[in-house]
């Protein structure tokens, strides 16, 4: 076999297993909606992880901010209650 027979083949393995794993995974690529369907997908849980990021971060500020306040609070208590 010459090189570029070899390649013929190794691309139409990979194109086969590729749609194989797909309609595996319920997905038709034979049509052209159920591709869209799919990337809507994709695109949804890209949106949620996002989403779950930023509340992360937001809770984690949240959270540091707190504990800044509360030792502050502390130390201006203390710093009350020793000039008494």
């Amino acid at each position: 076999m010459t090189e570029a027979e070899i390649k013929e083949v190794a691309v139409k393995a990979a194109k086969a297993a590729v749609m194989e794993t797909l309609l595996l995974m319920g997905v038709d690529v034979s049509k052209p909606e159920a591709v869209q369907e799919m990337q809507a997908d994709f695109q949804q849980v890209r949106k949620w992880r996002k989403s779950v990021e930023t509340v992360q971060r937001q809770s984690l500020l949240t959270a540091i901010g707190i504990v800044v306040s509360g030792i502050i609070g502390a130390i201006v208590v203390t710093l009350r209650g020793s000039g008494h």
